[in-house]
């Protein structure tokens, strides 16, 4: 069933994520939620601004989904420039992020993801007191030209199955050549439905996802309800049935 629009995502959001502290509330912004790089493209800017009142520091970075990597270590395809930046109060800027035309696959997306840590300015008097630091990660989604079919109707090439062994499991294939996110997921129906969050299922791949061991009434034909995020951050949704 062709998914139909459901709600847009806020495009310009600060996420705090990172570190320890008492001092400070996330100042950065970032207009966007994900970032689809065409393969002709030659720059994508990131758009970033400080929405407070004192300095920012902002380093940027990408890896290839391990968030914990050290990013002096890390090998990528991408420039982002410049790494790192002082962001005044209120100020706006752009990040350029280029791809440096190393070989990735051409008859699918490949991932990556974008880190933003915003570090506050020490102000005056500050010395003795803790300050938090914020990280922020989001998609970049490199998308080679002339992948068959369309982003937008990638759901539509989904496959939903069960597997018991070694242990009750959702199985999701995905026969397309694009990353599909799934934001949300309704399994089954009724109070013993099962609830889902935060699924990817990469391109011509497969993503297995353990349900509880309450959940063994599931069986071929039970509902699939669930809500995808397109390349804007809005989140589609659409339905299905289990099918082994």
């Amino acid at each position: 069933m062709r998914p139909s629009k459901k709600r847009w995502s806020a495009l310009v959001w600060p996420v705090l994520v990172m570190l320890c502290g008492l001092d400070a509330q996330a100042a950065l912004t970032v207009i966007g939620t994900r970032f689809v790089y065409p393969a002709d493209t030659t720059l994508l800017p990131i758009r970033v601004g400080n929405n407070a009142e004192q300095p920012i520091l902002l380093q940027a970075w990408l890896d290839k989904g391990d968030a914990v990597a050290d990013p002096g270590k890390l090998h990528v395809p991408f420039v982002l420039f410049p790494p790192i930046v002082r962001l005044e109060p209120q100020q706006r800027a752009a990040l350029e992020l280029r791809y440096t035309r190393e070989p990735l696959p051409r008859d699918r997306e490949s991932v990556f993801w974008i880190n933003l840590l915003e570090v506050p300015a020490q102000s005056a008097g500050s010395e003795h007191r803790l300050q938090l630091s914020y990280r922020m990660r989001m998609k970049v989604l490199f998308r080679p030209e002339g992948l068959p079919g369309r982003p937008d109707q990638a759901a539509e090439q989904l496959s939903w199955g069960l597997e018991s062994l070694p242990e009750r499991t959702l199985k999701i294939g995905n026969r397309s050549a694009y990353y599909v996110s799934v934001a949300h997921l309704t399994l089954g129906s009724g109070p013993q439905a099962v609830q889902l969050e935060g699924i990817t299922i990469e391109p011509y791949g497969t993503t297995r996802v353990a349900l509880p061991d309450t959940q063994r009434h599931l069986t071929n034909g039970t509902p699939i309800h669930y809500d995808i995020v397109d390349d804007n951050g809005a989140t589609f949704s659409a339905n299905a049935r289990i099918q082994d």
